[in-house]
């Protein structure tokens, strides 16, 4: 399962979102800001590269016809809550480790917070719902601030009746499953921004290259956003794909700002 799943949103053309897309003409005449796409399917990719404060009046207006204070439209609240599928299922794998439900119980705060969002003072939406929709989680998972700060081990811990379902499931489950490593992590963030559109997969590529040759140079992680930018890295990939190293630098840069900016809200920097 996944949390576009849990909402029915993982078909464009479903009965839950494809209604979006016939109402997005008549959105866009009640709120003319949202005419920067003509269809609503294209919206994630304008969101990518529209400033923050033009992105985020355009997931405004999404949220006030959402909220019951305001259009009370719940296609709306399922467009908006689409747009930021990228955003929760990272934080879903984050808090994987919570509850085995962690893609239903995300899924159900992020439809909660999209339809309720406070529009008329609320700024930076896709931030707050998604900060809010992780507090909401870790409230209803039982799990609160003192308990994460005091025992953090414990905090992860989900307590269950003898009988319940849970044990079924585990014991279905590889007896001795591996530690996920820093490697598989980084592969479904990338995973998950290229499929947003943040990045490219040639950008992806890139990266890995350039963690690569700042691995095999060492010591470079003290310089150049953990050594991705350092002067050998950037040489060496550039060598390999027959550019500038002033070039991959850039552009390497430029991915980083873009993960950075698209994963900051729930807890993930890609500027270190």
């Amino acid at each position: 399962m996944s949390v576009a799943t849990q909402l029915g949103l993982s078909d464009l053309d479903s009965d839950l979102l494809g209604p979006a897309r016939h109402r997005w003409p008549l959105w866009c005449e009640a709120c003319p800001v949202l005419g920067v796409v003509e269809d609503v399917m294209d919206l994630p990719g304008w969101l990518h590269h529209a400033a923050p404060e033009d992105s985020d009046t355009v997931l405004l207006a999404l949220a006030r016809l959402a909220a019951p204070s305001g259009g009370d439209d719940d296609v709306a609240a399922r467009a908006l809550a689409w747009v930021l599928l990228p955003g929760a299922s990272l934080l879903a794998h984050r808090l994987r480790t919570l509850t085995h439900r962690i893609d239903e119980v995300v899924a159900a705060q992020l439809w909660v917070e999209a339809r309720s969002f406070p529009w008329e003072r609320g700024r930076k939406v896709a931030a707050n719902i998604l900060m809010n929709t992780r507090k909401g989680v870790l409230r209803d998972l039982d799990v609160g601030d003192p308990m994460r700060r005091g025992d953090p081990t414990w905090a992860r811990a989900v307590v269950v009746s003898p009988d319940a379902d849970l044990w079924g499931f585990l014991d279905a489950r590889d007896p001795h499953p591996g530690p996920a490593t820093a490697e598989a992590e980084l592969e479904e963030v990338f995973e998950q921004a290229v499929r947003a559109g943040v990045v490219t997969a040639s950008d992806c590529d890139l990266l890995r290259g350039l963690a690569d040759a700042a691995d095999r140079a060492g010591g470079g992680a003290r310089r150049g956003q953990g050594g991705l930018t350092a002067r050998d890295a950037s040489e060496t990939v550039a060598q390999q794909w027959g550019v500038s190293a002033r070039t991959v630098r850039r552009r390497a840069g430029r991915a980083l700002h873009a993960l950075s900016d698209a994963f900051a809200p729930i807890g993930i920097s890609a500027r270190r």
